[in-house]
């Protein structure tokens, strides 16, 4: 007797590559400094416990408003890290509601539109999946991108993200 074999979900790959690259987000995570966190490359950017929270938040946040058949333009929340234990904490319960909400998305919600409005106008729409890879994915590399540049200007020895950094040698 064959193994019924399952039919992957459009949720599945993208809950896949949350998993694997949530390990990368927490090696950073791992290296932040806690007397650092005000620190900030520039007075216009985000301090680094500005950006790391952003970054933590995320998979949260980003699923959420996908939940939703709109959602109207505002401003986020944008707090600033006390501590690494509480970046990595967030991040945690960020990712748990954030896998649970594209978890429960059938392949036909997944496929719908999805739309950001300003005052009731349409700004942007495309199909859920599209919003989840741009943003809940995409959106948050290019952050997690901006966090290493924040450590190597702290000089924080970076771990490896797609592969050996100048201060991890993979050869022992």
């Amino acid at each position: 007797m064959q193994a019924e074999t399952r039919q992957m979900r459009i949720a599945d790959s993208i809950l896949m590559e949350m998993d694997q690259e949530a390990e990368t987000t927490r090696r950073l995570f791992d290296v932040i400094p806690d007397d650092k966190l005000s620190w900030r490359p520039h007075p216009k950017a985000r301090s680094l416990g500005e950006l790391a929270m952003h970054i933590a938040m995320t998979p949260a946040n980003v699923a959420g408003m996908a939940e939703l058949d709109s959602k109207e333009v505002g401003a986020p929340e944008e707090p600033e890290a006390t501590s690494r234990a509480q970046i990595l904490e967030v991040f945690a319960e960020s990712l748990k509601k954030g896998k649970e909400i594209v978890n429960s998305t059938d392949d036909a919600r997944a496929m719908a539109e999805w739309k950001l409005t300003n005052d009731g106008a349409t700004l942007v729409a495309m199909p859920r999946i599209a919003f989840w890879r741009s943003i809940l994915l995409n959106h948050n590399y290019h952050h997690r991108g901006q966090l290493s540049a924040y450590l190597r200007e702290l000089d924080v020895a970076l771990p490896s993200i797609y592969g050996p950094s100048a201060d991890v040698n993979p050869f022992g």
